[in-house]
């Protein structure tokens, strides 16, 4: 394969899943199995896609990260710190186990994850099912700087459930974020925030696997390097823009009926391959 196409193709992919709830991870390992991209191809690459995501996130919040140096939006970064704490214990008891590739192995939970996530982003929209504490059922949306201990948690959980491929990282922790009581804007704002230790985190693991098997000479050139990470982060920030417009109108759910029919596509694909496996064909 053309070693340009596969950048362009995995920047874009990158900065298209990466933000929209349609799970980044997910559809990588699906176009792995059908045309043979190799999201480990090149340890460098996957670092500078991080890096243009990341970017993306920094430019287009770079206001309200400045904001973290005044000590009255401290509290809203404790609350992100402990929102990445459940995410990053058992991200990091998945890659020492091992146990992370057998889960980008298998296309089958990978199927049924995509039919949670088109689940969720449709309970988004409900909002007879918002929980808030007892006394509280009233109560207006929590904006960005209100959110609680108990909302941050349940948020941080929902990201760790979505280490599982096909499970959507902004659309679970938004979905939660919504249905906890968060109002829209905020839970959108905080799930981006969210990202910035998680992509910076994968980033880092790149880099180590990268140390340990260091890549051949002339794997890929810094000037490719370079043109990833600019198609990564223009096309990131374009994913955030949109998203963020989505959120506003309330139109989450407008991306489950696409994941209802590839989660659906995919199950029965892989349903296909079982059978004519046990057939012996």
């Amino acid at each position: 394969m053309n070693v340009w196409f596969y950048i362009i193709v995995m920047a874009v992919i990158q900065g298209i899943a990466e933000f929209l709830p349609i799970s980044s991870s997910g559809h990588l390992a699906l176009l792995g199995a059908l045309f043979g991209f190799d999201g480990e191809k090149s340890q460098a690459l996957g670092i500078v896609l991080h890096a243009g995501s990341l970017l993306a996130i920094v430019i287009f919040y770079w206001k309200t990260l400045l904001g973290f140096l005044k000590p009255e939006q401290w509290r809203l970064a404790a609350m992100l710190i402990l929102g990445t704490i459940p995410a990053g214990v058992l991200g990091m008891a998945l890659e020492l186990s091992g146990f992370a590739k057998d889960l980008f192995d298998n296309l089958m939970v990978i199927g049924f994850a995509f039919l949670i996530t088109a689940t969720l982003l449709r309970l988004s929209e409900k909002p007879k099912l918002i929980i808030r504490p007892s006394g509280q059922e009233d109560a207006e949306p929590t904006p960005l700087d209100k959110i609680s201990v108990r909302q941050a948690l349940a948020i941080g959980i929902g990201q760790m459930f979505a280490i599982l491929p096909g499970l959507s990282r902004s659309g679970t922790t938004i979905t939660v974020g919504i249905l906890t009581g968060v109002n829209r804007e905020a839970a959108g704002t905080f799930s981006f925030l969210l990202a910035i230790p998680v992509i910076a985190g994968a980033a880092l693991v790149h880099a180590y696997k990268m140390f340990k098997h260091p890549p051949e000479a002339g794997d890929i050139t810094y000037l490719q390097m370079a043109v990833g990470l600019v198609v990564s982060a223009a096309v990131s920030f374009w994913a955030l823009s949109f998203l963020t417009r989505l959120i506003k109108r309330g139109k989450l759910a407008c991306f489950a009926w696409y994941l209802y029919i590839l989660g659906a596509g995919v199950i029965l694909w892989q349903l296909t391959v079982m059978i004519r496996k046990a057939n012996g064909l």
